[in-house]
Protein backbone atom coordinates (compact mmCIF):
# COMPACT_ATOMS: atom_id res chain seq x y z
CA UNK A 1 0.00 0.00 0.00
CA UNK A 2 1.06 3.41 -1.06
CA UNK A 3 2.15 5.58 2.13
CA UNK A 4 -0.70 8.13 1.40
CA UNK A 5 -2.89 5.78 2.27
CA UNK A 6 -1.53 3.63 5.09
CA UNK A 7 -0.68 6.99 7.13
CA UNK A 8 -4.56 7.90 6.60
CA UNK A 9 -5.14 4.49 7.32
CA UNK A 10 -3.10 3.77 10.66
CA UNK A 11 -4.85 7.55 11.88
CA UNK A 12 -8.44 6.26 11.38
CA UNK A 13 -7.62 2.95 13.24
CA UNK A 14 -5.38 4.94 15.91
CA UNK A 15 -8.36 7.36 16.82
CA UNK A 16 -11.08 4.36 16.60
CA UNK A 17 -9.46 1.48 18.18
CA UNK A 18 -12.39 0.53 19.14
CA UNK A 19 -14.42 0.37 16.03
CA UNK A 20 -11.99 -1.62 13.71
CA UNK A 21 -11.88 -4.18 16.23
CA UNK A 22 -15.42 -4.65 16.33
CA UNK A 23 -15.66 -4.44 12.70
CA UNK A 24 -13.26 -7.29 12.04
CA UNK A 25 -13.87 -9.58 15.08
CA UNK A 26 -17.80 -9.51 13.72
CA UNK A 27 -16.19 -10.64 10.48
CA UNK A 28 -13.67 -13.05 11.77
CA UNK A 29 -16.34 -14.86 13.85
CA UNK A 30 -14.65 -13.77 17.32
CA UNK A 31 -16.84 -13.11 20.54
CA UNK A 32 -16.00 -9.01 20.65
CA UNK A 33 -15.05 -7.23 23.94
CA UNK A 34 -12.80 -4.40 24.94
CA UNK A 35 -10.02 -3.67 22.60
CA UNK A 36 -6.44 -2.86 23.22
CA UNK A 37 -3.46 -2.28 20.45
CA UNK A 38 -0.55 -4.53 20.45
CA UNK A 39 2.82 -4.13 19.40
CA UNK A 40 2.91 -5.54 16.19
CA UNK A 41 7.21 -5.27 15.61
CA UNK A 42 7.69 -9.00 16.60
CA UNK A 43 11.34 -9.56 14.79
CA UNK A 44 13.06 -7.72 12.11
CA UNK A 45 11.64 -9.07 9.66
CA UNK A 46 8.07 -9.63 10.85
CA UNK A 47 5.85 -6.44 11.23
CA UNK A 48 2.08 -6.34 11.12
CA UNK A 49 -0.18 -3.66 10.18
CA UNK A 50 -1.87 -4.32 13.61
CA UNK A 51 -2.58 -6.53 16.42
CA UNK A 52 -5.41 -5.79 18.75
CA UNK A 53 -6.25 -7.79 21.57
CA UNK A 54 -10.02 -8.77 22.41
CA UNK A 55 -11.01 -9.64 26.08
CA UNK A 56 -13.68 -11.29 25.69
CA UNK A 57 -14.67 -14.48 27.80
CA UNK A 58 -12.48 -16.34 25.50
CA UNK A 59 -9.49 -13.94 25.25
CA UNK A 60 -8.01 -13.72 21.53
CA UNK A 61 -6.41 -11.35 19.26
CA UNK A 62 -7.30 -9.87 15.71
CA UNK A 63 -4.09 -9.65 13.22
CA UNK A 64 -4.97 -6.89 10.65
CA UNK A 65 -3.43 -6.66 7.53
CA UNK A 66 -4.85 -3.99 4.98
CA UNK A 67 -3.87 -4.56 1.06
CA UNK A 68 -4.68 -2.42 -1.86
CA UNK A 69 -2.50 -3.96 -4.46
CA UNK A 70 -3.07 -7.42 -5.85
CA UNK A 71 -0.14 -10.11 -5.74
CA UNK A 72 0.32 -13.93 -5.05
CA UNK A 73 2.16 -14.92 -1.87
CA UNK A 74 -0.11 -13.29 0.72
CA UNK A 75 -1.25 -15.93 2.44
CA UNK A 76 2.15 -17.88 2.96
CA UNK A 77 3.00 -14.03 4.90
CA UNK A 78 0.16 -13.85 6.79
CA UNK A 79 0.77 -18.08 8.16
CA UNK A 80 4.42 -16.56 9.14
CA UNK A 81 3.30 -13.91 11.09
CA UNK A 82 0.03 -15.05 12.53
CA UNK A 83 2.44 -18.42 14.20
CA UNK A 84 5.15 -15.63 14.87
CA UNK A 85 2.73 -13.75 17.16
CA UNK A 86 0.85 -16.99 18.95
CA UNK A 87 4.27 -17.69 19.95
CA UNK A 88 4.49 -14.09 21.67
CA UNK A 89 1.33 -13.78 23.20
CA UNK A 90 -0.28 -17.32 23.51
CA UNK A 91 -3.66 -16.30 22.46
CA UNK A 92 -5.63 -17.94 19.40
CA UNK A 93 -4.56 -15.39 16.27
CA UNK A 94 -7.24 -14.77 14.34
CA UNK A 95 -6.18 -13.32 10.86
CA UNK A 96 -8.21 -10.60 8.51
CA UNK A 97 -6.88 -9.60 5.43
CA UNK A 98 -8.99 -6.07 4.31
CA UNK A 99 -8.64 -5.57 0.21
CA UNK A 100 -9.42 -2.09 -0.48
CA UNK A 101 -10.43 -2.11 -4.42
CA UNK A 102 -11.22 -4.35 -6.60
CA UNK A 103 -7.45 -4.58 -7.97
CA UNK A 104 -6.18 -6.11 -4.76
CA UNK A 105 -7.34 -9.63 -4.93
CA UNK A 106 -4.98 -12.33 -5.93
CA UNK A 107 -6.32 -15.94 -6.98
CA UNK A 108 -4.66 -17.76 -3.96
CA UNK A 109 -6.97 -15.90 -1.46
CA UNK A 110 -9.20 -18.45 -0.85
CA UNK A 111 -9.44 -17.99 3.04
CA UNK A 112 -7.11 -20.97 3.32
CA UNK A 113 -3.56 -22.24 3.10
CA UNK A 114 -2.98 -25.88 2.68
CA UNK A 115 1.27 -26.78 3.36
CA UNK A 116 0.94 -30.13 1.38
CA UNK A 117 3.88 -33.27 2.70
CA UNK A 118 5.91 -35.27 0.65
CA UNK A 119 3.28 -37.73 0.94
CA UNK A 120 0.70 -35.18 -1.13
CA UNK A 121 -1.72 -34.76 2.21
CA UNK A 122 -2.21 -31.40 3.53
CA UNK A 123 -0.23 -31.22 7.02
CA UNK A 124 -1.23 -27.98 8.18
CA UNK A 125 -4.34 -25.90 7.58
CA UNK A 126 -4.31 -22.48 7.91
CA UNK A 127 -7.83 -20.29 7.96
CA UNK A 128 -7.83 -16.46 7.89
CA UNK A 129 -10.54 -14.18 7.08
CA UNK A 130 -10.95 -11.98 4.00
CA UNK A 131 -12.72 -9.22 4.01
CA UNK A 132 -13.37 -7.38 0.31
CA UNK A 133 -14.00 -3.77 0.85
CA UNK A 134 -16.02 -3.35 -2.48
CA UNK A 135 -18.55 -5.76 -1.95
CA UNK A 136 -19.71 -4.51 1.15
CA UNK A 137 -22.68 -2.51 1.43
CA UNK A 138 -22.68 1.30 2.55
CA UNK A 139 -24.61 0.87 5.44
CA UNK A 140 -22.83 -2.28 6.64
CA UNK A 141 -19.49 -0.15 6.71
CA UNK A 142 -21.35 3.43 7.73
CA UNK A 143 -22.97 1.88 11.34
CA UNK A 144 -19.73 -0.37 11.69
CA UNK A 145 -18.29 2.95 13.74
CA UNK A 146 -17.20 6.29 13.07
CA UNK A 147 -13.64 5.12 12.58
CA UNK A 148 -14.60 2.32 9.82
CA UNK A 149 -17.49 4.67 8.01
CA UNK A 150 -15.03 5.97 5.48
CA UNK A 151 -14.23 3.15 3.73
CA UNK A 152 -18.25 2.80 2.76
CA UNK A 153 -16.65 5.24 -0.01
CA UNK A 154 -14.58 2.44 -1.33
CA UNK A 155 -17.67 -0.06 -2.15
CA UNK A 156 -18.67 -0.95 -5.20
CA UNK A 157 -22.44 0.35 -4.30
CA UNK A 158 -21.24 3.65 -3.96
CA UNK A 159 -19.17 4.11 -6.96
CA UNK A 160 -22.53 3.63 -8.39
CA UNK A 161 -23.78 6.53 -6.62
CA UNK A 162 -21.27 8.63 -5.40
CA UNK A 163 -22.73 11.81 -4.29
CA UNK A 164 -25.73 9.49 -2.89
CA UNK A 165 -23.28 7.74 -0.68
CA UNK A 166 -21.23 10.82 -0.01
CA UNK A 167 -24.59 12.74 1.34
CA UNK A 168 -25.39 9.31 3.37
CA UNK A 169 -21.33 10.12 5.02
CA UNK A 170 -21.99 13.54 5.36
CA UNK A 171 -25.65 12.43 7.22
CA UNK A 172 -23.79 10.21 9.51
CA UNK A 173 -21.28 12.86 10.51
CA UNK A 174 -23.67 15.09 11.77
CA UNK A 175 -24.10 13.21 14.73
CA UNK A 176 -25.17 15.94 17.55
CA UNK A 177 -22.34 14.57 19.47
CA UNK A 178 -19.55 13.97 17.33
CA UNK A 179 -17.32 17.35 17.80
CA UNK A 180 -16.46 19.36 14.39
CA UNK A 181 -12.85 18.47 14.36
CA UNK A 182 -13.45 14.95 14.45
CA UNK A 183 -15.84 15.14 11.72
CA UNK A 184 -13.17 17.26 9.71
CA UNK A 185 -11.02 14.60 10.52
CA UNK A 186 -13.07 11.69 9.18
CA UNK A 187 -13.92 13.84 6.31
CA UNK A 188 -10.03 14.21 4.97
CA UNK A 189 -9.25 10.88 5.61
CA UNK A 190 -12.33 10.08 3.10
CA UNK A 191 -10.74 12.30 0.89
CA UNK A 192 -7.43 10.59 0.84
CA UNK A 193 -8.90 6.81 0.33
CA UNK A 194 -11.47 8.18 -2.19
CA UNK A 195 -7.78 7.86 -4.33
CA UNK A 196 -7.34 4.55 -4.20
CA UNK A 197 -10.82 3.93 -6.83
CA UNK A 198 -11.90 7.32 -8.10
CA UNK A 199 -10.16 10.41 -10.35
CA UNK A 200 -8.65 12.73 -8.31
CA UNK A 201 -11.05 16.12 -10.20
CA UNK A 202 -13.95 13.57 -9.71
CA UNK A 203 -13.20 13.42 -6.21
CA UNK A 204 -12.34 17.11 -5.96
CA UNK A 205 -15.73 18.37 -7.80
CA UNK A 206 -17.98 16.35 -5.68
CA UNK A 207 -16.11 17.89 -2.67
CA UNK A 208 -16.82 21.15 -3.71
CA UNK A 209 -19.87 20.63 -5.29
CA UNK A 210 -21.09 19.44 -1.58
CA UNK A 211 -19.14 21.77 0.81
CA UNK A 212 -21.90 24.54 -1.06
CA UNK A 213 -24.65 22.50 0.17
CA UNK A 214 -24.27 20.72 2.45
CA UNK A 215 -21.40 23.08 4.54
CA UNK A 216 -19.40 25.91 4.19
CA UNK A 217 -16.49 26.20 1.60
CA UNK A 218 -13.74 26.10 4.85
CA UNK A 219 -14.81 23.01 5.31
CA UNK A 220 -13.92 21.72 1.87
CA UNK A 221 -10.47 23.44 1.46
CA UNK A 222 -9.38 22.19 5.21
CA UNK A 223 -10.26 18.59 3.59
CA UNK A 224 -8.41 19.49 0.37
CA UNK A 225 -5.20 20.78 1.86
CA UNK A 226 -5.06 17.91 4.40
CA UNK A 227 -5.19 15.46 1.13
CA UNK A 228 -2.82 17.42 -0.21
CA UNK A 229 -0.26 17.47 2.53
CA UNK A 230 -0.46 14.09 3.41
CA UNK A 231 0.58 13.19 -0.19
CA UNK A 232 3.72 15.64 0.16
CA UNK A 233 4.71 14.49 3.44
CA UNK A 234 4.28 10.50 1.76
CA UNK A 235 6.76 12.34 -1.25
CA UNK A 236 9.43 13.28 0.94
CA UNK A 237 9.19 9.91 2.92
CA UNK A 238 9.37 7.82 -0.16
CA UNK A 239 12.63 10.05 -1.82
CA UNK A 240 14.36 9.94 1.50
CA UNK A 241 14.20 5.95 2.42
CA UNK A 242 15.23 5.76 -1.54
CA UNK A 243 18.86 8.35 -0.59
CA UNK A 244 19.17 7.09 2.99
CA UNK A 245 17.27 4.27 4.20
CA UNK A 246 14.09 4.47 6.10
CA UNK A 247 13.79 7.16 8.66
CA UNK A 248 12.87 6.41 12.35
CA UNK A 249 10.31 6.45 13.82
CA UNK A 250 10.88 10.20 15.08
CA UNK A 251 12.28 11.45 11.96
CA UNK A 252 8.88 9.62 10.25
CA UNK A 253 6.47 11.72 13.17
CA UNK A 254 8.56 14.90 12.12
CA UNK A 255 7.43 14.92 8.60
CA UNK A 256 4.46 13.92 9.29
CA UNK A 257 4.01 16.81 11.23
CA UNK A 258 4.66 19.10 8.52
CA UNK A 259 1.46 20.42 7.58
CA UNK A 260 2.85 23.04 4.99
CA UNK A 261 2.88 21.42 1.30
CA UNK A 262 5.18 24.68 0.46
CA UNK A 263 7.58 23.45 2.99
CA UNK A 264 7.39 19.67 2.21
CA UNK A 265 8.40 20.57 -1.09
CA UNK A 266 11.08 21.89 -0.82
CA UNK A 267 12.10 19.04 1.35
CA UNK A 268 11.90 17.05 -1.82
CA UNK A 269 13.94 19.53 -3.70
CA UNK A 270 16.83 18.93 -1.28
CA UNK A 271 17.04 15.15 -0.84
CA UNK A 272 19.84 15.06 -3.45
CA UNK A 273 22.14 17.70 -2.01
CA UNK A 274 21.41 16.66 1.86
CA UNK A 275 23.41 14.18 3.90
CA UNK A 276 20.73 12.84 6.08
CA UNK A 277 17.57 12.68 7.24
CA UNK A 278 19.36 15.30 10.06
CA UNK A 279 20.44 17.21 7.48
CA UNK A 280 17.34 16.85 5.28
CA UNK A 281 14.91 18.16 8.25
CA UNK A 282 17.17 21.25 9.09
CA UNK A 283 15.08 24.29 8.45
CA UNK A 284 16.41 26.30 5.14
Amino acid sequence: MTKTFDATLNSLIDAHVADWATFLAARAGVPAGPATALDTDLSATLQADRLFRIDAPAPAVLHLELESGGRLGIPGELLRYNVAAWGAIGLPIHSVLVLLRPKATATDLTGSLDLVGADGRPYLTFRYTVVRVWQESVDSLLTAGLGVAPLAMLTNEAAADLRGAFIRLRHRLRDPGLPDTVAEELFGSTFVLCGLRYDRTQIEDLYRDLSMTLENSTTYQLILERGIAQEAQAMVLRLGTKRFGPPSPATEAAVRGIPDRDRLEQIAERVLDATGWDDLLVPG
